[in-house]
């Protein structure tokens, strides 16, 4: 149950991905089909299945066998999956939409044409404008924020596992060499982050991925978090909320020092686990399956 479901009045209970079957469409627009590995937990079910019961109470039986049949009706009514295989896909063959409909895949979007009338591109010319949020003798730092591999939004769901969240358990903020001479902070320091807006206090972890007087800050952790600290300016052209344009001042505290805020099994020091053997025997066992030609004259095409 994650903080969203709980303002739920009813919550269908959907089992992950490595208890059922279908298929994923990545960012590339690549179809991978993707199989259990061990049988939904509990009362838990695969989400097609739930909701077919769903529609069969609101009187629209469905009556779909398997993953295959849905997968089979898209490609009859979407055009760009139009030749997708179920078969091929489970046969580990990956596709790229647009999928024409003899199976061949789309792996460049627009080689030929665009989608306007004329087949041509649109450019859209644009002036480089400076930021509309930058330091100043007050707010003298620039803070910077985003992702760690291992925790996926605000950890509603990487929160919940034990080995997953002791990677990064503790919020931070990772400062320069530089910077830590200058403002006389060792890891592990309590600091606090003001900015235009609001204000949150982190521990310090010192790092060589940040330099000068630009901090960097996980997004995954506190509430309300660094949304506290960013404002509601945006790009003047795109509009996309300018959340990583925010000018902050650093104050140290007075608080126990932190040991060890990013712990020493973190992946950010390199200790990865190995991994002996990649069974790619089993792909090549698979029927159907073809190997790449030792050269390619136009890859574009293959």
């Amino acid at each position: 149950m994650s903080r969203t479901a709980e303002f739920a009045d009813v919550v269908l209970p959907g089992c992950p991905n490595v208890e059922k079957e279908g298929t994923y469409v990545n960012t590339e627009r690549r179809i991978q089909h993707f199989s259990p590995a061990m049988p939904p937990l509990g009362d838990s079910r695969p989400d097609w299945k739930i909701l077919m019961d769903l529609a069969a109470r609101l009187g629209h039986p469905w009556r779909y066998p398997n993953p295959g049949a849905i997968m089979a009706e898209v490609a009859s009514v979407a055009e760009i999956f139009a030749g997708v295989s179920y078969e091929m896909l489970v046969g580990w063959q990956s596709q790229i939409w647009p999928v024409n409909a003899d199976g061949s895949s789309t792996p460049l979007l627009y080689t030929e044409k665009f989608h306007f009338p004329d087949g041509k591109a649109r450019l859209c010319p644009l002036e480089w404008k400076p930021p509309a949020e930058q330091e100043d003798s007050e707010y003298d730092l620039l803070l910077n924020n985003g992702r760690m591999l291992e925790h996926f939004q605000s950890t509603n769901q990487t929160g919940q596992g034990g080995r997953i969240y002791s990677l990064s358990p503790n919020w931070f903020v990772e400062i320069s060499p530089q910077l830590a001479i200058e403002r006389q902070l060792t890891e592990g320091d309590w600091v606090a982050i003001t900015s235009r807006r609001g204000e949150l206090e982190v521990p310090v972890v010192i790092t060589q991925r940040v330099q000068g007087n630009v901090l960097w800050i996980p997004i995954h952790h506190g509430k309300p978090g660094v949304n506290g600290l960013t404002g509601d300016h945006h790009d003047p052209d795109v509009n996309t909320p300018a959340y990583k344009e925010i000018a902050v001042k650093l104050r140290k505290l007075e608080r126990p020092r932190q040991p060890n805020p990013l712990p020493e099994h973190n992946f950010r020091y390199g200790q990865r686990t190995p991994l002996d053997h990649l069974p790619v025997e089993d792909k090549w066992q698979q029927p159907g399956y073809k190997q790449p030609p030792a050269h390619v004259e136009h890859p574009e095409k293959f």
